[in-house]
């Protein structure tokens, strides 16, 4: 048996944690901890394992408290600022999941990680004769001062950008970098320092001299040898300055290069080689770390491990790990094939009797309109069964039609909108039986997170892994269980773990009192998405192709502009090539400008600050915003028209973002602008059918009508009760004029703030819109918050309960818990600070909306012939439908009666209600 090749790993604790920490954006636990660069040192610490597949593996990280460095040199790292306490809060948390591992932690007081490295790695190599010859030691670090240990037997694994991209350095790749070997790395930082550790070096020496130097000399005890002899051939091929900075420099270079030394003879230290042996490893007490930090991706890495699996061992090497004990919780299901009407009968029976089952559609297609309803998997009482629907007769499968109908029972899954959808389009199917989709309930009960796909619900909730997507595809090929067995016991083992989560959720949703929400909202909700996807919206090709024309001469217009401008051509789209044309070329103000990883940020929220600096900006604006609605919207329109329908099919998610607003993808239709004039054609492009209409039912002024009632503010009651214009109303309150002289500017300043505190605009936020200066915005808001104190009282009285209990919630008891409020983070806080406001009455608005929906979808049935009139679009507040001519009246009547009708509020609700033939005619 051919030996495996010794592979000894140490790794710099404290680089990759800080590496981690700024490379990563905020990401907090539900108890609200910050854990970003746990997460990042774990993802790390899990690729090094997988990749480099080490047969030794350490830990090393810095001890609080001076060094001998800062002894020698009081300055030393003097200029580093001091790191977040939610950094340092995170290293315990890190260690938890090193010993979690059995990874042994060297440390050393009074030295440095780098100098704990530096004596293991000569450790090894003093015993690399006893070990193995060939073997390798590999240090993964962020710090380039490790390349001073590269050698023929050491390597260094270096971060290059953020916690992902990786170059393994050997002694090649050093000189490849500097220009020569790893033994002068030392000397480099003696003769041009290390800003970052304000280690001095020689004053005056820079990068390109001191390599230079190193590169025609040597190393800096040989250059001031030579510097000092008076016979040096070499002394007459440097220039004068250089040798006096030289001479001045000479004790600032000796303690640099000691400053610089990693140390590899750390008296003290014990190193036990065998401890190091990457042996085996607790599974569940990591995967139970993992759960608890919610790294639900993290846990599916851990080697050799499966996720389903509990109290066992596993080994972090390969070669290692137990073979075929694994556990596949994907075929363990025997699946019943129904062929005749006695199965059915048994089928039907086992269901009237649980009155509840989990059920997945089988299509032949990749969706419903495009594919072929093929049959059905049931799991009902702990039994599996696939219904092949072309093995049944007529009778059989109207009966099959009919289990979905019966109102008594329960239905569970996961997205069941599909399954809805399926029922729909090849049955009619109108009414279903209850629905319990653990999605949306998943999306209610675990507000703070965005996964709420099915293998993360399994994980999250059971420590269960389900097979990934890929196992999956073309499971039912032409429809026929026989050829798919595989992938039938796949879909009945999802369906089994749902029902397992469905009993979880059923009690976790009575707990939050949300199953009221749940009931009366968000299942009665799947229906009325269904319907509106499948009725889908026609649009006007000619126009599209004409608008996309337009696009492209209206880009060509205005990169000519931009680079008459800049005074030359380069590519707009490229932010490094616009960075270099703005700032450095043009020298635009940068004071404000954030900077990103490469240098100055050109994102649109910086180039914002620079508006009225140079016409460039404001071309560059428009530039972005035609080639967006072109990339996004006139070239891709085209292509998502349904051939069999000729009409665009969007998809509304229901449980995607925070507030419980829906959004919309394949368009999205909420990112369409409406203030543009492209942006109002590409809606004239959605249009209704020959022989109908558009209907558009749309809330006015919702949100802040939802404000006045929560805040119960008088002012504002007042004036939403006397139908008065509430933006015109407010600037007549905060300038002390009556209404008749409130001039246009008033009122766009009194808009401006209206909204603006629903989303906790500030001083800033509002002088940026108005024109006004800081300091009249200011005073601007705090003179509204006088006049309108109850707003005011309300807003910190939300922020006072939300830091309280850890949520906030909207007028029908949708939650959103938001840990960010206790973070130290002053960034993160106040964004969380502005969603505690904002949530409550935009998840409120949304909950009115989609209560609208539901009782316009009632009406329309219960009225007129659903081909008639359908709803096809929603988007922020507004509701549109494609109605028969001759009907606009009275539909527009029964909308906005609903609409204004579905709750009642403590001022009135009024929703417009306009007509035409495209969206964009819509007022």
């Amino acid at each position: 048996m051919v030996q495996q090749k010794q592979r000894f790993v140490i790794i710099d604790g404290n680089a990759i944690i800080h590496r981690a920490y700024h490379a990563l954006p905020p990401l907090t636990a539900k108890d609200g901890t910050i854990v970003n660069a746990v997460y990042g040192f774990t993802s790390m610490l899990l690729k090094v394992i997988n990749e480099l597949k080490p047969t030794h593996l350490a830990v090393s990280f810095d001890v609080a408290g001076p060094t001998f460095r800062d002894e020698m040199y009081k300055e030393y790292k003097a200029t580093r600022v001091k790191a977040d306490q939610e950094l340092y809060d995170q290293i315990p948390l890190v260690h938890q999941v090193v010993e979690a591992f059995d990874i042994p932690i060297y440390i050393k007081e009074g030295f440095e990680a780098d100098d704990v490295i530096g004596t293991i790695a000569q450790k090894i190599q003093d015993t690399r004769n006893k070990i193995q010859k060939d073997s390798e030691t590999v240090l993964v670090t962020g710090d380039k001062d490790m390349l001073q240990l590269v050698d023929n037997n050491t390597k260094v694994y270096l971060l290059r950008k953020g916690i992902s991209e990786y170059e393994m350095f050997d002694v090649s790749g050093v000189k490849k970098l500097f220009g020569f070997g790893p033994e002068h790395v030392v000397d480099y930082k003696a003769l041009h320092g290390d800003p970052s550790d304000n280690i001095p070096g020689v004053h005056g020496i820079g990068d390109k001299t001191a390599k230079e130097l190193i590169a025609k000399i040597g190393g800096v005890d040989e250059i001031y040898r030579q510097v000092k002899s008076q016979k040096s051939k070499v002394q007459s091929q440097i220039k004068e300055s250089i040798l006096k900075k030289l001479q001045d420099g000479k004790e600032a270079a000796k303690l640099s290069k000691e400053l610089a030394t990693i140390r590899r003879d750390v008296d003290g230290l014990k190193f036990d080689l065998k401890a190091c042996e990457a042996h085996t490893f607790n599974a569940e007490k990591i995967t139970e770390l993992l759960r608890k930090f919610e790294f639900y991706s993290l846990v599916k890495r851990i080697p050799g491990v499966d996720a389903g699996e509990k109290k066992q061992e596993t080994s972090l090497r390969p070669e290692l790990r137990p073979r075929g004990n694994k556990k596949q919780i994907s075929a363990e299901s025997k699946v019943t094939t129904v062929t005749s009407g006695k199965d059915l009968d048994a089928l039907l029976s086992d269901i009237k009797i649980a009155k509840l089952f989990a059920c997945k559609e089988m299509l032949s297609g990749a969706n419903v309109i495009d594919g072929e309803l093929v049959g059905f998997v049931f799991v009902v009482g702990g039994e599996s069964f696939v219904v092949e629907l072309k093995k049944l007769g007529e009778k059989d499968r109207e009966r099959i039609f009919e289990i979905f109908t019966n109102e008594e029972l329960t239905i569970v899954g996961h997205d069941l909108k599909q399954l809805v959808k399926a029922l729909q389009w090849n049955n009619g199917t109108m009414k279903q039986c209850r629905l319990f989709d653990i999605m949306i309930a998943s999306y209610l009960i675990n507000s703070s997170t965005r996964a709420h796909d099915l293998p993360s619900i399994v994980l999250r909730e059971l420590g269960k892994e389900l097979p990934q997507a890929s196992e999956q595809t073309s499971l039912f090929g032409d429809g026929s269980a026989a050829s798919s067995t595989r992938g039938l016991e796949v879909i009945a083992n999802e369906l089994q773990m749902i029902l397992e989560v469905y009993g979880k959720y059923v009690k976790e949703l009575e707990r939050l009192d949300n199953r009221g929400l749940f009931d009366k909202v968000e299942m009665p909700l799947i229906p009325v998405l269904a319907e509106m996807e499948l009725n889908g919206v026609a649009v006007d090709a000619v126009l599209l192709s004409q608008l996309s024309k337009d696009a492209a001469k209206a880009i060509d217009r205005v990169s000519k502009k931009i680079w008459k401008s800049a005074g030359e051509e380069f590519n707009i789209s490229s932010s490094l090539q616009l960075r270099v044309i703005l700032f450095d070329k043009m020298k635009l103000p940068v004071a404000g400008v954030k900077k990103g990883k490469t240098g100055l940020s050109t994102a649109a929220s910086e180039l914002e600050k620079l508006r009225g600096v140079h016409p460039i900006i404001e071309l560059i604006e428009e530039y972005r915003e035609v080639e967006k609605l072109r990339n996004t919207y006139t070239d891709v329109l085209p292509t998502l028209v349904n051939k069999k329908t000729g009409r665009i099919h969007t998809t509304f998610n229901q449980a995607v973002t925070t507030t419980g607003r829906l959004s919309s993808s394949d368009p999205n239709l909420q990112n369409i602008p409406i203030r543009t004039e492209l942006g109002k054609e590409i809606r004239n492009a959605f249009i209704a059918e020959k022989g109908f209409a558009l209907v558009g039912a749309d809330y006015s002024q919702i949100e802040l009508r939802i404000v006045a009632s929560m805040a119960e503010d008088k002012k504002m009651l007042e004036i939403f009760k006397k139908g008065e214009d509430i933006h015109q109303a407010t600037a007549a309150v905060i300038n002390d004029v009556p209404l008749e002289e409130v001039t246009k500017e008033m009122r766009r300043d009194a808009k401006a703030v209206n909204f603006g505190v629903l989303y906790g605009m500030g001083s800033y936020g509002l002088a940026s819109r108005t024109g006004m200066s800081n300091e009249e915005a200011q005073e601007f808001i705090q003179k509204y918050f006088s006049e309108f104190s109850g707003v005011k009282t309300f807003m910190d009285g939300v922020l006072a309960r939300a830091k309280k209990d850890g949520y906030v919630e909207t007028l029908f008891g949708r939650r959103r818990y938001i840990p960010e409020l206790a973070s130290g983070n002053f960034q993160l806080r106040s964004a969380a600070e502005r969603m505690a406001i904002n949530m409550p009455i935009q998840g409120t608005a949304a909950d009115l909306m989609k209560m609208a929906m539901i009782q316009t979808k009632y009406k329309i049935h219960g009225i007129w012939d659903k081909n008639d009139v359908k709803m096809i679009l929603q988007v922020h507040d507004e509701l549109v439908l494609e109605v028969k001519k001759g009907l606009e009246e009275d539909v527009s009547k029964m909308v906005k009666e609903t609409m204004e009708n579905v709750v009642k509020l403590r001022v009135p609700i009024e929703a417009h209600v306009s007509v035409g033939e495209r969206w964009g005619e819509l007022k």
